[in-house]
């Protein structure tokens, strides 16, 4: 038999799952509790019926440990996460982060690449990088084509050497005739009149000279993040990417900068305004957080839910 929740466990719960759930249409409240377990009646059929808030923080409070924590976990936990996408063969190549970006490199770069693939995580982006995610038993040029096939975002670094590269080139062929969003990364000292990349030249680049004296694959992973905002074909993918990012906020300097983000999309799905809610939640660089305007982060998500899941408004009698 499993161990008790504590009454302070069971009021947090019910107090985060309450102010969740209120905000969404009253036929979409009760199917949800009815699905997981939590009593439910009419409340027509009294003249002193409780009201929204009255009514789901008793109905809450009469459910077991175990419908509690699963309807807790479905409004603002693992099961509010944007599900990953279907795997390709049987075998995923990305897994479960939102956002993918194909990371096109020479085998000399290959650390670079890697630790940049490691510090896109925290911003729900998974880094496509073929020494590390290609298993030996798998077909290699097939999971590169598959990969080409379903990455967001085509990140080619461009070090010396890199159009020497066959594979390389090909990549970039790939990408150009999928019409998918390309960020040219450039080496530091890179001297941009000897530049012969072909196509390439259309895209916007960043060079590796900006990030002097800071985290140099941080760096790349934030420009890379960012990218998918200048894109129409990868802007709604990067929105999901962002609320996990938010959910995985590191600093109170982060949380601000993701929070100008937010306010700037014009449409949040309601998965993506639960993972913010769940943010505020469970990260204290986010709830303990204020944005540029003063204002306090807890207050603004609030606020940005009800921007896009008004209340229903209840006609008088």
């Amino acid at each position: 038999m499993s161990e008790r929740m504590k009454p302070g466990e069971r009021i947090r719960l019910i107090k985060e799952a309450v102010a969740s759930i209120t905000s969404r249409p009253w036929p979409e409240v009760q199917l949800t509790f009815e699905e997981f377990g939590v009593p439910t009646y009419n409340r027509d059929q009294y003249e002193d019926a409780p009201d929204d808030l009255t009514y789901c923080t008793q109905q809450l409070q009469r459910s077991d440990d175990d419908a509690l924590t699963a309807i807790h976990e479905f409004l603002l936990g693992e099961d509010a996460a944007p599900s990953p996408r279907p795997a390709l063969d049987g075998e995923s190549l990305w897994g479960t982060e939102p956002a993918r970006a194909f990371l096109s490199h020479i085998y000399e770069r290959r650390h670079f690449v890697g630790a940049v693939k490691e510090a896109l995580k925290p911003f729900g982006v998974a880094g496509f990088v073929a020494h590390d995610d290609i298993n030996p038993s798998r077909d290699w040029r097939n999971s590169i084509k598959a990969a080409l096939d379903t990455c967001d975002i085509f990140v080619p670094f461009l070090d010396e050497g890199f159009h020497v590269s066959q594979w390389c080139d090909q990549e970039v062929g790939w990408a150009l005739c999928r019409g998918v969003p390309i960020l040219p990364i450039r080496p530091q000292g890179f001297d941009r009149t000897l530049a012969q990349d072909g196509f390439l030249e259309e895209s916007q680049d960043v060079s590796l000279d900006a990030a002097t004296g800071l985290n140099t694959a941080r760096w790349t992973a934030d420009q890379i993040f960012g990218s998918l905002f200048a894109h129409a074909q990868s802007r709604e993918v990067g929105v999901k990417a962002l609320a996990e990012a938010f959910v995985n906020s590191r600093s109170f300097n982060q949380t601000r900068r993701l929070w100008d983000l937010i306010e700037r999309q014009p449409f949040i799905e309601s998965p993506q305004l639960r993972r913010l809610e769940y943010a505020v939640s469970s990260n204290s660089q986010v709830y303990d957080a204020v944005a540029k305007s003063g204002g306090s982060i807890p207050d603004l998500v609030t606020a940005l839910v009800q921007r896009f899941e008004p209340p229903e408004s209840v006609e008088p009698f």
